[in-house]
């Protein structure tokens, strides 16, 4: 039976097509846990995340498991939610469960590579957006400091020079990475962002980052007259971007005709909420099957294998809810 369930080319047609309908007739699961410590792989791969409630994370789970049953593995998820403590265990749990490999997004505190990551986990492992360089492990993240590059060109080509943009927690990288490369092709088109027009974003995994938003731009928009609101918005991921699309609709404020508003990542709502909003894509399919692909990669060559970092390019998307400055 076991050569039958493991595709062995020792088995003739005959005996398998037996085998297979006796175990179709009898229901028969086999147990992966114990196969796994026979054949010493589990056909399971982890999946550490800091959370659900960011969209874009949710999708790259999707796509990670999609992209895992298509090699005839399982995924096991785990939610860290940014503590470092709770991160350790998870990768312990993962390899007790005997996990043939670990997808991680690390948590956002730097004490992680001073508290010697590595040195726990002793399994094949691709870091998902939060990466370093080392001679062990892979990595694959999205250019972040492209896309506020590329967000700022954009508004800066429609004629925007008063522009506001929201920021979360800096010790993110993507967040500083996006938020430098924004500010920076701003300084490069003559353009300076004035420091009360940076919305700072409270980031807590039980508050959903819309709401986030929508706080932010309340914040912001209270106790300004017309002549000091800016004329486009640029917000760190598309989450908060709805947000403050959500605030300026309660205020009346037309989008795109008074204020512009952008977002970063391409998720699923971008498209219908109203106005459908403008972004920077990133291609988060592509990346979760590049990261599998590396995975199988490590576990197929052990020690042969070259760690590398894959960096995913972004994209313009120009939907409705921008448009050239008219003041």
């Amino acid at each position: 039976m076991s050569r039958v369930l493991n595709e062995s080319n020792l088995v003739d047609e005959k005996t398998k097509q037996i085998v297979e309908s006796a175990i179709k007739k009898l229901n028969y699961k086999p147990n992966l846990v114990a196969y796994g410590l026979r054949a010493k792989s589990s056909k399971l791969v982890g999946l550490i995340l800091p959370e659900m409630n960011h969209y874009t994370y949710a999708s790259f789970a999707q796509f990670v498991e999609g992209s895992c049953m298509e090699k005839g593995y399982s995924m096991l998820l785990g939610l860290h939610h940014n503590e470092c403590e709770l991160e350790k265990s998870l990768v312990d749990e993962f390899q007790r469960r005997n996990v043939d490999g670990l997808i991680l997004c690390l948590a956002i505190d730097e004490q992680n590579l001073s508290n010697n990551l590595m040195e726990y986990i002793s399994v094949p492992t691709v870091m998902y957006e939060r990466t370093f360089n080392n001679n062990r492990m892979g990595g694959i993240r999205f250019d972040n400091y492209k896309a506020g590059k590329m967000a700022a060109k954009y508004l800066a080509g429609l004629n925007h020079k008063n522009i506001a943009c929201t920021v979360g927690p800096m010790g993110m990288h993507y967040v500083q990475d996006r938020f430098f490369g924004f500010r920076d092709e701003l300084t490069e088109q003559g353009i300076e962002i004035k420091k009360e027009n940076v919305l700072e974003c409270d980031f807590n995994y039980r508050v959903p980052n819309f709401v986030s938003g929508e706080d932010a731009a309340r914040a912001f928009l209270d106790g300004r007259s017309d002549r000091d609101i800016p004329t486009a918005i640029w917000a760190h991921n598309d989450n908060v971007a709805s947000g403050v699309i959500k605030e300026l609709h309660r205020r009346k404020i037309k989008i795109p005709e008074e204020i512009s508003v952008m977002g970063v990542d391409n998720i699923g709502l971008t498209d219908m909420i109203y106005p459908s909003l403008t972004t920077i894509g990133q291609p988060l399919k592509n990346m979760a099957e590049k990261s599998v692909e590396m995975i199988m990669e490590e576990i197929e060559l052990g020690e042969e294998y070259k760690a590398d970092i894959v960096i995913m390019e972004p994209e313009l998307i120009i939907r409705e809810s921008t448009g050239k400055c008219r003041s």
